[in-house]
């Protein structure tokens, strides 16, 4: 026996069709998710495919337009550990631990700037340079060029750091970047290559606040390296 097909009124047929458009509309017109993706400003400063490089390698990336408030923040990184050379080809391993870093944060804003300066011993000092933070509730990620110099090279940046304000300082404390440009190395012989980047954590993780942004002069036996250099 031939079965024929239900016959659909037109007012109803016009009523589900209204009702699917409606559902769509709504949900473009969703507000975005606070807690989710990154501003326009830092996706022109960190293409997607350095993130994604960062994640695979180790790297804790903290989404979200609502960070925390690190403005007035200073902190130290210690042991400043390396979590993943630049490659094979890397003289450093997996696991070597440098001379202390310290970071300063300041002058954050409403839009998400925020600005920082950073030193270890003596043979490397810089900032960051148009910085933005993205983030939500305690955690964070700063996204920024960075300017600075390391054994009298001149260097920039892509830096990536993140991690979670406490009350004790910076909970699982990363620092990551890809070297950008440097002068007066074409050899390789200070800094790493050109393109090439490494990611740092604080291996007690946690990277301790303190009142002062000074730093002890290192010894006359102490090793003059910082987290760009080649051997």
């Amino acid at each position: 026996m031939k079965m024929s097909l239900p016959t659909w009124p037109l007012a109803l047929l016009a009523l589900f069709a209204l009702s699917i458009l409606f559902d769509s509309c709504k949900k473009s017109d969703a507000p975005d998710d606070p807690t989710k993706g990154f501003t326009t400003q830092i996706q022109n400063i960190v293409p997607t495919t350095i993130i994604d490089d960062l994640r695979t390698r180790g790297m804790t990336i903290n989404e979200g337009k609502v960070p925390p408030a690190l403005a007035g923040t200073i902190v130290v990184a210690s042991p400043w550990e390396l979590l993943s050379p630049y490659g094979t080809e890397d003289s450093w391993q997996k696991g070597k631990v440098i001379a202390d870093y310290k970071y300063k944060f300041y002058e954050q804003t409403t839009d998400g700037k925020i600005k920082y300066d950073y030193k270890n011993d003596g043979s490397d000092t810089g900032s960051g340079k148009g910085a933005f933070i993205s983030g939500n509730g305690n955690t964070f990620t700063i996204f920024s060029e960075d300017v600075g110099v390391s054994k009298t090279v001149n260097y920039k940046t892509i830096t990536v750091m993140s991690g979670e304000i406490t009350d004790a300082g910076i909970k699982n404390f990363q620092y990551a970047f890809v070297l950008k440009e440097k002068t007066n190395d074409d050899n390789n012989s200070a800094l790493i290559p050109v393109g090439k980047g490494r990611i740092w954590i604080d291996s007690d993780k946690l990277a301790t606040k303190t009142t002062s942004f000074r730093l002890a002069a290192p010894g006359e036996s102490s090793p003059i390296v910082s987290m760009l250099t080649a051997n």
